[in-house]
């Protein structure tokens, strides 16, 4: 193979020698291995930081479910009360307290309805919950500059009112 068809391929004349070369594979394999490291560690830094922000992330989904459900027992509840009162059955306290499943103490007021009521009067209940976080939220929160309050118990409120039917 002499003449033109060795000049238009320089690579089958070349006679090749593995490590002769400097960024030949045994070179590059350390090169490699280097960098693999500092990328591992790259990577363990940026997981750092944004580990607390995955977290605040997470639980804030799961404390905020909670709220919501917490919020709309007690809607649930106070409207079952002015409901009871409206209609002028006993315990409304105590039977208001038994709608609000799940959640306890729950405090009630209730504003009755006189004897001989018009059609304008109401009967309005009142049901309120003092709300804890169970997941770490302040916590994390103020790790990553967030205020102090954040994770602090919440206190959720709820009306119920009914014209009374008696």
């Amino acid at each position: 193979m002499d003449g033109w068809a060795s000049r238009l391929d320089g690579r089958a004349s070349r006679p090749t020698i593995q490590g002769a070369e400097k960024g030949t594979a045994d070179d590059g394999s350390m090169r490699s291995s280097r960098s693999q490291a500092r990328d591992r560690g790259a990577t363990a830094v940026e997981f750092a930081l944004l580990f607390p922000l995955l977290m605040l992330i997470v639980f804030g989904i799961i404390d905020f479910g909670r709220v919501l459900n917490a919020q709309i027992t007690l809607t649930q509840a106070a409207r079952e009360g002015a409901r009871l009162d409206a209609l002028g059955l006993p315990d409304v306290v105590a039977r208001t307290q038994a709608a609000a499943t799940g959640i306890s103490p729950v405090s009630v007021t209730v504003t009755a309805c006189p004897a001989g009521a018009a059609p304008t009067a109401d009967a309005v209940v009142n049901v309120s919950y003092q709300f804890s976080f169970v997941t770490p939220i302040g916590a994390i929160s103020a790790l990553i500059g967030g205020s102090s309050g954040l994770g602090s118990p919440v206190t959720l409120n709820a009306q119920g009112v009914m014209p009374c039917e008696t």
